[in-house]
């Protein structure tokens, strides 16, 4: 298992090529929930080559709540779990692939999930032990490698 860690919420290396191209940023200098937005974040580190993206206007914030708020999560993702089913007895892989399956979205997800190709989130991650643990192990899943990544999109939300 490897791991490595490309994330720090001070490091002047964060790639902005990592933003989603509809993630809505905030230039929003003056607002007291700067300091742990990742909007804000993200367009401070905006490339000086951009010149039209959508913002969070100033006067979305007030008194100190913003609906567009999006606090900076790191989240550990994992990739790759083609080693899962040796360690599965021939009785158990029918089930546990028809399930991954599912909670993946279909076969082609399942085989990109499986290889590496798509990143697998903490939740993600969580429930494949669940699945792993139903069937009666009692063995941790073998990702095959482990990253650090921003978190982005969080809705806004409603201040009532």
């Amino acid at each position: 298992m490897k791991t490595d860690n490309h994330t720090n919420p001070n490091n002047e290396t964060f790639d902005f090529e990592a933003v989603p191209k509809k993630y809505t940023l905030c230039y929003h200098a003056g607002c007291p929930l700067r300091e742990n937005c990742m909007r804000f974040f993200a367009a401070v580190h905006a490339p000086e080559t951009l010149e039209v993206r959508r913002c969070v206007l100033p006067q979305a914030e007030k008194d100190g709540h913003c609906r567009w708020h999006d606090p900076i999560e790191v989240l550990t993702m994992a990739e790759g779990f083609d080693g899962l089913f040796d360690r599965v007895l021939a009785k158990d892989a029918p089930r546990l692939r028809k399930d991954l399956t599912k909670l993946l979205r279909g076969p082609k997800q399942f085989y990109q999930y499986m290889h590496g190709e798509r990143p697998l989130s903490p939740a993600q991650q969580q429930t494949i032990r669940q699945l792993i643990r139903d069937c009666g192990y009692d063995w941790d899943v073998p990702f095959e490698h482990y990253f650090t990544a921003y978190h982005f999109g969080n809705p806004p939300v409603d201040n009532d």
